[in-house]
């Protein structure tokens, strides 16, 4: 277990603010966040590269505050790999392990193992100025790995690859982490590989860390507007909560939602425009919420299509780009928006 407590640091004019979280033997702690939000600098001070104001670093209760960076115990791998170009494959996989003084016939049998593991045998001889981003990553991750780490610190590791190499190199990394059941804090700011590792996610921005919380609340229950825009909730609004009948009624402007969550008074509202239904024709359905607008925005983003209307309020659904050609929804439609009140979130 790895563990940070009112951890505080100060550089120059930016501040980290009372970091505190777990993460748990096998678990895997993504921070997520914009860049410049304090991601690596957090990383570094874990690892012991940077040393904070205050607060403290602790390992299944060991005080790590105080120790320097090599005996921590700890697998760091950055998202610019810092390989040597000098030496070979081999020598910087095996670079801690003979640091630390490790037998020849030992470092080559650990080097050989996690070589054939992540499928680089035939690099060990080559230097690595010449590799491909995918085959540099893999070194990195060879290179923290043989160490046999306590936990594994990953800065953005697949950044710097395209999406193929990105999928395959992700997979390994998961299979490796099954196997060694570490915890692990992986920093990035791609949210789709967040969901693909993730066990918990935090958010961080400007130095302090705005919500923990499990993958799929972060994303569908957003509990700041920062959270709410950065993980393209899209759908946000203020507004005034009522308890009518057993549930919650939100006043947006002229219109009138229902949420789930047990809340009264002055809120934010969030909906994520993949909750949202969108017909050209009425639904009847159990959804308790079904507005009527006019299409006021049709925009392609990636592969997804989404859609605006003004249902009294701005209203954005995403769809693909198959049903935008099979409901031949154009700017100026009237169309249907239907969602349930499990997906208005309230804050």
């Amino acid at each position: 277990m790895i563990e940070t407590e009112s951890l505080n640091y100060r550089a120059g004019k930016f501040f980290m603010h009372d970091i505190s979280f777990r993460v748990d033997k096998g678990e895997t702690l993504v921070v997520l966040g914009p860049t410049g939000a304090g991601k690596t600098v957090l990383l570094e001070l874990i690892a012991g590269f940077r040393h904070p104001s205050s607060g403290s670093v602790k390992m299944d209760g060991r005080d790590l505050s105080v120790e320097p960076p090599e005996k921590r115990g700890l697998g760091f791998v950055y998202q610019d790999y810092l390989l040597f170009p000098h030496i070979s494959v081999r020598e910087n996989i095996s670079y801690g392990l003979r640091a630390k003084g490790v037998g020849k016939a030992e470092v080559k049998r650990r080097v050989d193992a996690i070589a054939e593991r992540l499928g680089i045998t035939h690099l060990l001889d080559r230097r690595t100025r010449n590799l491909s981003g995918g085959e540099q990553q893999r070194i990195a991750l060879a290179r923290a790995l043989i160490l046999e780490p306590k936990a594994l610190l990953l800065d953005e590791p697949f950044s710097s690859v395209d999406p193929n190499t990105k999928d395959l190199l992700m997979r390994e990394l998961l299979r490796e982490l099954g196997i060694r059941n570490l915890p692990v804090i992986y920093v990035t700011h791609d949210q789709v590989e967040a969901t693909q590792v993730a066990d918990k996610v935090a958010v961080i921005n400007e130095g302090r860390i705005v919500q923990v919380d499990l993958p799929e609340k972060v994303f569908s229950a957003p509990k700041s507007e920062f959270v709410a825009k950065f993980v393209g909730t899209r759908n946000i609004f203020k507004g005034t909560a009522s308890r009518i009948d057993g549930s919650t009624v939100v006043t947006i402007g002229p219109v009138e939602v229902r949420s789930s969550v047990s809340i009264e008074g002055k809120v934010h509202v969030t909906i994520r425009p993949e909750d949202i239904i969108i017909s050209k024709d009425k639904i009847e359905s159990s959804a308790r919420n079904n507005l009527k607008g006019r299409v006021t925005s049709v925009v392609e983003k990636g592969g997804i299509i989404f859609v605006t209307a003004d249902c009294g309020i701005d209203l954005t659904t995403a769809i693909t780009r198959e049903s935008l050609s099979q409901m031949r929804i154009t700017i100026g439609d009237d169309v249907y928006f239907v969602f349930k009140a499990a997906s208005v979130n309230l804050f």
